[in-house]
């Protein structure tokens, strides 16, 4: 490197260190909670621009034979690109959101990227009872004001992430006196919260995810998780009852069941509680399948098959909080501790057929699918970085913002395919 080379690295580094964006937590029941590990996050070569994507032996012998999937070093006339559009690409079909948190909307430059990119902003954490409401008498409401005001000022719609959630409820919320609420008590509680949310972003969210991850683990027995103390308490009806008060709440708005699943049994347990759901008028718009897939991918019949059950029901379907870990599904940051995190050429390449592939299946669904929504702007805005103590590259953007080759093929189809 020669001492001009040098000057402009060390001037770089220090900028794109400053921006100081945190990495979103997925806060999903369903996997292991974020943990600290004594691991340190290991350093890999990085390719031009920080895209993470290196090159190993495997892949070079592959680009002598011409079997390479893509050449690391992305070609100037690909990403460089920087007039591809995601929410452009899709105006015809669904909104594309992401979910955000307050600093990344404050942040000019990644403001400008997200207004840019997407047409839609989900709170990651900032509207989840645990985080708006953390005590009786006391709202947090900046953090939540804050990404709807920038919605609103860039025309972007916002999707309500999470009114109701036995995880992420403030522990008073469940407890009187050191009992157990009674039923009552946690149904004025429970009609305040949605009431006092709902009311003051009325005509700004136009869709909420009311009740998140209620249906029990595949592994489970019951139809309803047994760490729900929501329904230890009030059994099954507290689930139609927080629907009724959003739909009195705010009539316009739509109302989602969200929830996860990558198996058919775990899926057939949400088709039958929405149907059942459905059978007794409980409002329910739509369910929001979350896709946080790994690397070992998910099957598309499952995927086109859940979709087209669910429309059967009269709901409509949105992908709410999509990513792809360089890592299988089902990693931990134990399983991981001796995996390495480079970001290899075939990596990106099934990365890319997995993304392909949710989105292809959503477009032949237009009408049924109202959205989808990844689970962060970009790389550099991933919480698997921090849960699994590894690096990790799951989102369409990378850690300077700039489309990856994938979205080409994301954005590059033919009207009706």
């Amino acid at each position: 490197m020669n001492s001009l080379s040098k000057l402009k690295f060390l001037c770089v580094v220090p900028t794109f260190l400053s921006l100081g964006l945190l990495a979103p937590s997925c806060d999903n029941a369903n996997s292991a909670p974020s943990q600290t590990t004594g691991n340190t996050v290991a350093k890999t070569a990085i390719a031009p621009r920080d895209t993470g994507l290196v090159q190993t032996a495997a892949d070079t012998d592959a680009q002598k034979t011409g079997t390479a999937t893509q050449s690391p070093n992305y070609p100037a006339a690909d990403m460089a690109d920087t007039t591809v559009q995601l929410k452009r690409a899709y105006r015809n079909y669904f909104p594309i959101g992401t979910a955000v948190d307050s600093k990344m909307v404050t942040d000019p430059r990644t403001a400008s990227f997200i207004a840019k990119q997407y047409s839609s902003v989900t709170p990651v954490n900032d509207m989840k009872p645990v985080n708006i409401h953390p005590s009786e008498n006391v709202y947090k409401w900046a953090p939540a004001d804050k990404i709807v005001n920038f919605a609103v000022q860039n025309g972007l719609k916002v999707r309500g992430h999470c009114l109701v959630w036995f995880y992420r409820m403030p522990h008073w919320f469940f407890w009187d006196n050191g009992q157990l609420a009674s039923k009552e008590l946690l149904y004025s509680r429970l009609d305040s919260h949605i009431n006092t949310v709902m009311s003051r972003y009325k005509g700004k969210v136009y869709a909420y995810d009311v009740l998140n991850e209620t249906v029990a683990k595949t592994t489970e027995t019951t139809q309803y998780s047994r760490i729900d103390t929501l329904y230890k308490i009030a059994g099954e009806d507290y689930i139609e009852h927080v629907f009724r008060t959003a739909r009195k709440a705010d009539p316009s708005a739509k109302l989602f069941y969200n929830d996860t699943f990558y198996d058919e049994a775990k899926r057939d347990k949400i088709y039958a509680f929405l149907k059942e759901m459905k059978a007794k008028g409980v409002p329910i718009d739509g369910v929001g399948i979350q896709c946080h897939i790994g690397i070992d991918g998910m099957s598309e019949e499952l995927l086109s098959n859940s979709i087209d059950m669910f429309a059967k029901l009269g709901l409509e379907v949105q992908i709410t909080e999509l990513d792809v870990s360089i890592f299988n599904r089902e990693a931990k940051a134990k399983t991981v501790a001796n995996d390495s995190d480079d970001y290899t050429i075939d990596k990106e390449g099934k990365q890319s057929d997995i993304f392909n592939m949710v989105f292809k299946v959503c477009r032949q669904r237009k009408g049924v699918v109202t959205g989808i929504t990844t689970w962060a702007p970009a790389d550099i805005n991933n919480y698997l970085t921090k849960r699994l103590g590894k690096r990790n590259y799951p989102n369409l953007f990378d850690n300077n913002l700039k489309p990856k080759p994938m979205l080409r093929k994301i954005t590059d189809f033919k009207a009706g395919q």
